[in-house]
């Protein structure tokens, strides 16, 4: 995942912005046929997690990066959690 880092600032907002634009597509897709947001996400989250198979990404390695990406997004959630 360093490999990110080694990019100047301007290819990594670029990089940013074509994978949201991708991921914000497969919801837009699955919307248009008349599928709720919360199923979409799950089918978008589903492809994601079979790439990740597919590229013999390791179960717990795949689930490293999803908790750490979730974090990234949501980061005050770990912080509850902890405390329940």
């Amino acid at each position: 995942m360093n490999d990110f880092k080694n990019l100047n600032k301007q290819r990594q907002t670029l990089l940013k912005i074509k994978i949201d634009g991708f991921i914000e597509a497969a919801i837009l897709a699955a919307k248009t046929n008349n599928i709720g947001f919360s199923e979409a996400v799950f089918l978008t989250t589903q492809g994601l997690i079979r790439e990740m198979a597919a590229q013999s990404i390791e179960k717990d390695k795949a689930r490293i990066l999803m908790d750490a990406a979730f974090k990234s997004a949501f980061p005050e959630h770990h912080a509850r959690v902890a405390t329940h």
